[in-house]
């Protein structure tokens, strides 16, 4: 933390008072630091801002400027928005966010407050967690560079699942604890679940808006001729003499039940009439129905949707998968297995050798797999349509094989292709695979600007 910033923090203190005035409850916070076996923790603050009571945080935490942070405070929950972008800029994903703002974060691990003793005990807990976990992790992913190896990194120091928490605010209804940005968060969740690296547990079902995808609607019973939610129920009157049927407003004429169809007075009920039901009347259109039609209403843009037509959303939390615990915490080289999830994605001659080498030994089992993924494709199928793409496609993939050689093997899906390299010179031969990938679309009548996706190799790229 720069010097002006903790100049701020110190001008919070009252003139009346001065340091040397230690309140009771910094030495009791202190003890509850020494009971966990921790130092005073070194924090980072987000934002730089005045905080409440910052002049006894100073002291109960100190902030420092350096890399040997314990946690990042997060003082004012409005701007977490911003938090991930802090923690990358200073690698900080593998320590616990403290909030001290005062207001719930989904963005934090664990609260803090100076008037919460229970409070000062979780923060010890969860630091200590943090950095005996952190301990444990390999090597490899102490400095995690894509948000995928960010992710799995922060799950297995944290040692808890990515589970969704209520939070009203959020058009989503939900965020992830530790990820501020819940769109983002949910996608490269997915992407991890789909490759086996996460398991997905069912936690809720939203209905969605099909225009900006808000999971804020309002549900609400309408008339289905004008989608109206004005009605109001009313009693329906059955005229046993003449069989007319209708809403009760229909007959009212003052005090007395006048029949709009034979213009006869009713007076007697059971006699001369009944009341066999109840029915909704719109008061926009004046239609009548006994089943009004379930609407939605985006409360984020207003899109109107009919209940049969609404989309659904379905949440998931996510834990890490065995496999990748075991990659997470080992320091050697590879894992054992290719994960089992991930097989069914790949062309099967592609599964099939890739089975073979999970399950050998020695340096045959070192192998890259990486999939080409076409940051073209959308401009080509706008402009030449879906054969031409796929045309395109294989003639990149032969050229690519052409260049590749023996080195490598091209295998193609419906949808991509992937690139078995059997070695272990990961760097070589991605950088070797880059130069292929341009000569192989240099005699294309169009770009398809392929890039690089590692699924499996010997390092956090994998993961990403």
């Amino acid at each position: 933390m720069s010097n002006s910033n903790v100049s701020l923090l110190e001008n919070t203190v009252p003139d009346s008072q001065t340091f040397a005035d230690r309140h009771p409850v910094v030495d009791q916070c202190q003890s509850v630091w020494r009971q966990f076996n921790l130092r005073t923790p070194q924090i980072a603050l987000y934002p730089d801002t005045i905080i409440p009571h910052s002049r006894y945080l100073r002291e109960v935490f100190s902030v420092v400027d350096n890399d040997d942070i314990d946690a990042v405070l997060l003082t004012n929950e409005r701007q977490s928005f911003g938090l991930e972008k802090f923690r990358s800029a200073r690698d900080l994903f593998l320590v616990p966010v403290v909030n001290v703002s005062g207001k719930p974060s989904v963005a934090a691990d664990v609260d803090f407050s100076l008037k919460n003793p229970k409070s000062w005990v979780e923060t010890a807990s969860c630091i200590r967690k943090f950095r005996e976990r952190r301990g444990r992790l390999s090597s490899r992913f102490l400095s995690p560079t894509s948000p995928a190896v960010r992710m799995m990194a922060y799950l297995f120091v944290s040692g808890e699942d990515l589970t969704p928490v209520r939070q009203p605010s959020s058009p989503y209804y939900f965020g992830y604890k530790g990820f501020p940005n819940t769109a983002s968060a949910t996608m490269v969740a997915e992407a991890l679940a789909n490759k086996g690296w996460l398991e997905r547990s069912f936690f809720d079902r939203y209905h969605k808006c099909a225009g900006c995808h808000s999971h804020r609607l309002t549900v609400r019973e309408e008339c289905p001729a004008c989608q109206s939610p004005q009605l109001s129920e009313v009693d329906l009157i059955h005229h046993y003499s003449c069989a007319q049927l209708s809403p009760e407003a229909t007959f009212r004429r003052g005090t007395a039940l006048i029949c709009p169809k034979c213009s006869k007075q009713l007076r007697h009920y059971g006699k001369d009439y009944d009341k066999p039901g109840r029915v909704q009347v719109c008061a926009q259109c004046k239609n009548t129905t006994s089943e009004p039609a379930i609407g939605f209403l985006c409360q984020d843009c207003g899109m109107h949707v009919g209940g049969d037509a609404a989309s659904v959303s379905d949440v998931f939390s996510y834990s890490l998968s065995h496999h990748a615990n075991t990659l997470l915490a080992d320091d050697v080289a590879s894992v054992e297995r290719f994960p089992v999830a991930q097989l069914r994605y790949l062309p099967e001659e592609l599964q099939r050798k890739i089975t073979q080498l999970s399950s050998s030994t020695g340096a045959a089992s070192d192998f890259l797999l990486v999939e080409l993924q076409y940051g073209g494709r959308e401009q080509v199928l706008r402009t030449r349509g879906e054969a031409n793409f796929i045309s395109m496609r294989k003639l990149f993939a032969d050229n690519l094989q052409g260049i590749l050689g023996e080195v490598a093997s091209v295998h193609s899906s419906y949808e991509r292709e992937y690139v078995l390299f059997l070695g272990r010179d990961e760097a070589g031969f991605t950088a070797y695979l880059q130069e292929a990938l341009h000569h192989s679309e240099s005699v294309l009548s169009d770009k398809l600007n392929p890039t690089l996706l590692v699924l499996w190799g010997t390092r956090e790229k994998a993961l990403s």
